[in-house]
């Protein structure tokens, strides 16, 4: 049977409608797999009924990264589709097996890459882009109006370094899923996870002490021990503390990045 990927990769952007405590994602799972069960038992309302149930089963993973489960997933029911009876059972406990290990798996790497990392990636870019715009353009900026489109325009800059990444592994995760095998647990070792995220935080590391020093140095060269400094300088402190008490407690560093953001852009625009 021919897969009409985009159709399904454009229905996984609503894989969290009607997200419930019981069974998370696993209405969502079904609304982007059903066109695919309505065309293996179209014949059969039976079967299709059956086919419906089973994937209402609990199912959560990372948004983005659930397309490695899901090509999976929709591979694993077309075999079903051909299964004969006395083996249908067995087929559908291999169905769940796919299910969860993928999941969990691919939710794990999914948080790991795309919360965590790219998107706290994404918000430091912003930040290094409404930095430089100050420093070699806001003198050339005089209305607020041209500030604030010098603004939007990191934003949407941000918010592309973000959501291009994230459009095609959504994509290309349902292709390398459904050609894959057990081998190569359905195409999720195609990709050194790993690697990238290391990279990912390792070049934010030196970004983040990069702007860190090129601030001091540009701000304060040849100045002594001013209160601008030492304003500066505890306001940088006391980023890092919270940071440091926000991973203790369990409270994602997004939210501070964002607070952060806002204060430091806001600050920007005043002085």
């Amino acid at each position: 049977m021919k897969i009409n990927f985009f159709k399904i990769f454009l229905r996984t952007f609503l894989l969290q409608i009607f997200w419930n405590y019981r069974k998370m994602q696993n209405i969502g799972r079904l609304f982007v797999v059903l066109p695919v069960l309505k065309n293996l038992y179209k014949d059969n309302p039976d079967m299709l009924k059956r086919a419906i149930q089973r994937n209402l089963d609990a199912f959560n993973s990372n948004p983005v990264m659930a397309s490695y489960s899901l090509g999976a997933i929709i591979k694993q029911e077309e075999k079903i589709a051909k299964t004969e009876p006395v083996r249908l059972a067995g087929e559908e406990r291999e169905l769940r097996a796919i299910s969860i290990s993928t999941a969990n798996t691919v939710a794990s790497i999914g948080d790991r890459l795309f919360w965590a990392t790219l998107k706290p990636f994404s918000l430091l870019l912003l930040i290094i882009t409404l930095y430089t715009v100050q420093v070699y353009t806001f003198k050339n900026l005089e209305t607020p109006t041209e500030r604030v489109f010098a603004a939007i325009g990191a934003v949407i800059f941000s918010l592309f370094v973000y959501n291009v990444p994230a459009l095609i592994v959504r994509y290309k995760g349902l292709k390398d899923s459904y050609n894959g095998t057990e081998d190569n647990f359905y195409g999720l070792i195609k990709v050194n996870w790993n690697r990238i995220i290391y990279a990912l935080k390792t070049t934010g590391q030196i970004l983040t002490f990069g702007i860190f020093v090129y601030s001091l140095y540009i701000n304060f060269a040849g100045e002594g021990l001013s209160a601008d400094l030492l304003t500066r300088t505890a306001l940088l402190v006391s980023f890092l503390v919270l940071s440091i008490w926000t991973k203790k407690l369990n409270i994602p560093n997004i939210y501070l990045y964002i607070v952060a953001t806002i204060i430091f852009c806001a600050a920007s625009f005043i002085s």
